[in-house]
């Protein structure tokens, strides 16, 4: 997964050269969905092993818990991460351009791996769980590279589509 990631960020290098921000936010975007996702992973295994959530792939309170409590999580996450952003871009002397163009891209980007992520790893955990596997052990390495390779692929489908 690295490789392909690798060469999809080598392969549309131009596209990311036109916003420069970009650079500068995409191993902390990489590691904040990847972070949040950890989390998840380890809250969606507890659950299953202490019983407070059945094996099986239905809502529940404590998973609408679980999913409120991450999305606020990530979005204050995200909101300090782009000011941040933009505070070090103004101080490295970087260009930006269309910052709330930018902000767009960049929320809708995690909002979306957040989502597909949530879904992933519930899945996932129940179906290793149902299996006598402790998902953590398979998920983590698996998430981290599936993080790796989305963060900048869904960046650069967005920053073709809106630019």
């Amino acid at each position: 997964m690295g490789l392909i990631s690798g060469t999809l960020l080598s392969s549309n290098e131009d596209i990311l050269y036109t916003i420069p921000i970009m650079l500068l936010i995409i191993p902390a975007l990489n590691s904040l969905i990847g972070d949040i996702s950890t989390v998840l992973v380890s809250r969606l295994t507890t659950h299953l092993y202490i019983g407070t959530l059945s094996p099986k792939i239905q809502k529940s309170e404590r998973l609408k818990e679980d999913f409120y409590g991450l999305l606020i999580t990530l979005l204050l996450s995200l909101g300090s991460l782009i000011f941040l952003g933009y505070f070090a871009g103004i101080m490295l002397g970087i260009e930006i351009v269309n910052p709330f163009l930018m902000v767009i891209i960049i929320i809708l980007t995690i909002l979306l791996l957040f989502f597909i992520m949530f879904i992933t790893l519930f899945i996932g955990a129940i179906f290793l769980f149902k299996h006598g596997m402790d998902p953590n052990n398979f998920l983590i390495p698996f998430l981290t590279s599936l993080a790796d390779f989305l963060t900048p692929f869904f960046l650069i489908l967005f920053i073709i589509i809106f630019i």
